[in-house]
């Protein structure tokens, strides 16, 4: 068996209250930036962009990830396209690996990592934090405001 073969697990099988509630406790700052939340994400705001940063958990294809989301309420509506040309540098910015993004989300980071064991929950909640404010850094950088 793979370290990522976890047989039939489904997503609705991972406790994502616990695994947020985690993430909260281990990021207070987090909550002050909160733009919305869901049982599968957390969504950091932008409000300088009008862009959302979504971090989620993704249990049954096994990673955890980052990557621009929509918030009406927010303003963050056509972010992909309002990106894309600014997308390469970026990118270029973040030197991410192909597997450390995902065809068709934009502008993403994902890190594949076995969300049942909960004893990954702080490195994920970790890395999601880290990989968000990576992100955000280099959009700022890009677009002229770091």
């Amino acid at each position: 068996m793979s370290e990522f073969d976890f047989g039939a697990r489904r997503g609705s099988d991972f406790r994502h209250r616990g695994f947020w509630t985690l993430f909260e406790e281990r990021h207070p700052q987090e909550r002050e930036r909160l733009a919305r939340r869901g049982p599968w994400f957390w969504q950091r705001g932008l409000p300088d962009f009008a862009l959302v940063l979504s971090m989620y958990v993704a249990p049954a294809q096994n990673h955890v990830g980052v990557f621009f989301g929509r918030n009406e309420k927010f303003g963050a509506t056509q972010s992909w396209s309002r990106l894309e040309p600014f997308r390469p540098a970026i990118e270029a910015r973040l030197k991410l690996g192909p597997e450390q993004s995902s065809p068709g989300l934009g502008i993403n980071s994902m890190w594949r990592v076995n969300c049942y064991a909960e004893d990954n929950w702080p490195a994920m909640a970790d890395w999601l934090v880290t990989e968000c404010s990576r992100i955000e850094r280099a959009v700022a950088n890009v677009l002229g405001q770091g």
